[in-house]
């Protein structure tokens, strides 16, 4: 009853765990999965915001390119000129002035009046790319770098300029200042949303918010999650930070078809934070009720417990009575009751499984002399020695030894054929034999006993009674041929 009590308990507390395990995981999915949602829809917004401020100064870029390709442009006053080239420069607070560079990278002119003319840009790393790169003629964004017309901190975005011939004319480029580009990347909350990165080319960060100087231009093209990022055109994943130590959960996403890269960071951390709260109390909750179920199970058990041990005692001493019940008090050895329970028993175990049953009648031979000749309590140590010479021989686990009569011993092998059976029974003769215990009465001088071995399938036997039958005439065959012998019974031909 106390066990039971017990293993209601326990699956009455594992339930209450496995619900809250199981409650506890779903609210951890669902807060990866907002923060996922989350660090997607800011990506999106904030993507479309750079994407077409990008996008709008390209289109600046692109006009003066056009433009500058004209022969009627190449042939107007300077005035006009420059007024044609820059009609359509954007203007917006985060733009800066547009830049007209010729073919050994000085100033040539600029969407604004005030532009030193002349000053050389030729060591900028914009100009570098497009002398390298002279077949290039997309948008080049480069690094962010301090400007030298206006001292600001800037994204540079340039394009190629051609002449009539398609021969390398210079370079026009323009700036999206770094303030502005922190300013939008501040609205973003980076405390909550976590942090927010724009890659350029070659993985250099072009911005970051949490804002960080010292990233500013590093290029993490080398780092495990930033190939994933580039392997990709947008997802999430669950990987190494580019910047600093831990796991991050990444999720990102291609600018349009600029060389651009936004993504948001967050640490499992700070994703699972209120969920870690939630946890907490959830935890102390449960142990709270854990707790007070294993004190009233322990109370219980502990009234139960006692009067199982009354029980027990009683069991016991059931057991020890069915046990002497079928134990024969001088040799140790199972008594007829146990013999006839146990013969009925294996004989339906072999006769379900088709095995093999071996049965050995073991009769101490002229025993009544040898009682007559040196008493009762003589007799009963030879009876003890005969009983210990057979546990020797039969000492399987299997195998059954009983006294089924005064002199009379019985031996049953389950799973066992006549041969192997004979040779139990030859061990047990010879073993008594060897004892030497002198029988003046017998006719060997010593005291010896016959055996008589039957098994099935080798005999017909349909019935436990009848194999018991079977071993019998065998036992009486070999008192017949002069005792001390061990006889077994011919096989019935229809059992072969």
């Amino acid at each position: 009853m106390a066990r039971w009590l017990t293993v209601a308990n326990f699956l009455t507390v594992a339930s209450l765990i496995s619900v809250a395990a199981l409650l506890l995981w779903q609210m951890r999915t669902d807060a990866e999965r907002r923060s996922e949602l989350t660090a997607n829809s800011l990506v999106q917004v904030l993507g479309r915001d750079i994407a077409r401020n990008v996008e709008l100064y390209d289109l600046s870029l692109q006009a003066v390119v056009d433009s500058f390709g004209r022969d009627d442009v190449a042939q107007a006053a300077p005035e006009l000129r420059q007024l044609i080239l820059f009609n359509r420069a954007a203007s917006a607070p985060g733009f800066a002035f547009l830049l007209l560079l010729d073919t050994n990278g000085a100033i040539v002119s600029g969407s604004n009046p005030l532009v030193p003319k002349g000053l050389d840009r030729s060591d900028t790393e914009y100009f570098r790319h497009f002398t390298a790169h002279p077949e290039d003629d997309g948008l080049h964004i480069s690094p962010p770098a301090i400007s030298r017309v206006s001292g600001q901190h800037m994204i540079m975005l340039s394009r190629r300029l051609s002449n009539p011939d398609g021969s390398f004319a210079g370079v026009v480029v323009g700036g999206i200042k770094i303030d502005y580009l922190r300013s939008l990347f501040a609205s973003v909350d980076a405390e909550h949303a976590g942090t927010v990165t724009l890659y350029g080319p070659d993985g250099v960060i072009l911005m970051r918010e949490p804002f960080d100087q010292s990233a500013i231009g590093t290029s993490v093209a080398e780092t495990p999650s930033y190939r994933r990022m580039i392997a990709m055109r947008d997802g999430s994943f669950v990987g190494p930070a580019t910047v600093g130590d831990g796991e991050r959960r990444l999720t990102f996403a291609r600018l349009g078809t600029e060389p651009l890269i936004l993504s948001i960071a967050v640490a499992p951390s700070r994703i699972y934070a209120e969920w870690w709260q939630r946890a907490l109390g959830l935890g102390m909750v449960l142990l709270s009720l854990c707790g007070v179920t294993a004190g009233l199970t322990w109370l219980l058990r502990r009234e139960l417990g006692r009067r199982e041990q009354a029980e027990a005692r009683l069991v016991a001493a059931n057991a020890h009575l069915a046990e002497q019940a079928t134990t024969d008090a001088l040799t140790g050895l199972g008594n007829r009751r146990r013999f006839d329970d146990a013969l009925a028993q294996e004989w339906g175990r072999a006769m379900r499984g088709r095995w093999p049953l071996s049965l050995i009648l073991i009769d101490a031979d002229c025993f009544k002399g040898f009682n007559d000749t040196y008493g009762h309590q003589r007799g009963d140590e030879a009876l003890r020695l005969i009983a210990g010479s057979i546990r020797a021989a039969a000492n399987r686990a299997s195998d059954i030894a009983c006294r089924i009569g005064g002199e009379e011993f019985a031996v049953i092998l389950p799973e066992v054929d006549m041969a192997r059976a004979e040779i139990v029974a030859e061990r047990i003769r010879a073993t008594v034999m060897g004892w030497a215990m002198s029988h003046a009465a017998g006719p060997h001088a010593v005291l010896t006993v016959s055996c008589g071995v039957t098994s099935v399938p080798e005999v017909l036997a349909h019935t436990p009674s009848a194999l018991g039958a079977e071993a019998d005439a065998a036992l009486y065959a070999a008192k017949g041929a002069g005792r001390n012998l061990v006889r077994c019974t011919e096989p019935s031909e229809r059992a072969l």
